[in-house]
């Protein structure tokens, strides 16, 4: 505890006034002593009533407030503290120190180790790699090598979310990601296309380590192809279909959920007009498990061990509302919905959230 109150102490420090500046380190002047600070407040509710997962509502924060430190427009360090509390809890959910050192060895690259940029700068699927994470499991540890162009998209990390020492009863788990988008330019003046790659491996083992459990290595990919027709230049909007092909496998064949592989399709129709999104699409699943993403996709069930859906149709749909896009600060509105056409279920689930993530600092 010593630690959080010296940083606590510090911030106040380096605080003489407020400059809101874009929330990228590669933008800041060199020489910059900063203070950095990110903040989520949210509500979701999860109305779900099937055999896979159970409703349930997460309300709460995160909090997380930083000195960043710049010597050069390459080079970044943060020191802070990530909270994470949810409402009506006695004891914040997580506490633990922040330490990330950045190098941006290109314009748009860059490797972070440390502390990462937060679970949803991978910009996965959220079958793949669950969107609810960024209240629940927003802060991640490892590292990360990163590109952010025009049309290229590339985000490769390794998140390492329990270590293990000798002796230790448990198994230490860690996350491999890539998170790979092409987008093309306009064709015809009005059509663009765009390709996702997205590979993710979830390891649970460790050699030095005592566990009564197996090794498991679970393997997830999607990838796919999106087509987008802006309607009279933009000024209507944006239409698009996307196609999405998953795949599902345990690489040590001592899988403890009762399935070694499984594959999944997701067809999709969607519409933008400024800051709001419209999807519907249609969800068909075999033997289909991915560790990391939204359960209600699964084949396999979270509260009920034991029990397995081989076969899933469901039709989805979502509306998504982004109020004042400031770049460091929005309010976030979502509506999803799920019908499993073979349960015939109707689950759903709202979800509210500020976000906040600007630089105050000097010179």
């Amino acid at each position: 505890m010593r630690s959080f109150k010296l940083i606590f102490l510090l911030l106040p420090a380096i605080w003489t006034g407020s400059a809101g500046q874009d929330a990228t380190d590669a933008g800041m002047p060199p020489e910059v002593l900063s203070f950095r600070l990110r903040n989520l407040n949210f509500v979701k509710n999860n109305e779900y009533s099937n055999p896979i997962v159970e409703g349930y509502t997460l309300i709460g924060y995160f909090l997380q407030p930083e000195l960043v430190y710049t010597p050069s427009s390459k080079f970044s360090l943060g020191i802070g503290v990530h909270m994470l509390r949810y409402s009506g809890a006695e004891k914040f959910s997580a506490l633990r120190p922040v330490v990330s050192a950045r190098y941006n060895f290109a314009p748009d690259a860059a490797l972070t180790m440390g502390s990462l940029g937060g679970s949803d700068s991978h910009g996965m699927l959220d079958p793949h790699f669950s969107s609810e994470r960024i209240y629940s499991n927003w802060a991640e540890e490892g590292i990360a090598l990163s590109f952010r162009g025009d049309k290229l998209f590339n985000d490769t990390w390794l998140s390492w979310e329990n270590f293990i020492f000798r002796g230790d009863s448990v198994r230490e788990v860690f996350t491999f990601g890539e998170s790979f988008r092409y987008s093309s330019s306009p064709i015809s003046e009005f059509i663009s296309f765009e390709i996702p790659l997205q590979v993710q491996f979830r390891h649970y083992g460790g050699q030095i380590s005592d566990y009564p459990e197996p090794v498991e290595t679970y393997f997830n990919l999607a990838t796919g192809a999106r087509v987008n027709f802006d309607i009279a230049g933009k000024r209507y909007g944006t239409a698009g279909f996307e196609y999405s092909l998953f795949l599902s496998n345990e690489l040590t064949g001592k899988s403890t959920i009762g399935l070694s592989s499984g594959n999944a399709e997701w067809f999709r129709l969607n519409y933008g007009l400024r800051n709001l999104q419209i999807e519907i699409g249609y969800w068909i699943a075999h033997n289909f498990y991915a560790p990391s993403g939204n359960p209600i996709f699964s084949c396999v069930s979270d509260r009920n061990e034991g029990i397995i859906i081989p076969d899933r149709r469901i039709a989805t749909g979502s509306v998504k509302l982004t109020i004042i896009p400031e770049n460091f600060f929005h309010l976030y509105a979502g509506l999803d919905a799920w019908y499993d056409t073979d349960l015939k279920r109707l689950d759903s689930a709202v979800a509210l959230h500020l976000r906040l993530d600007s630089f105050f600092g000097r010179h």
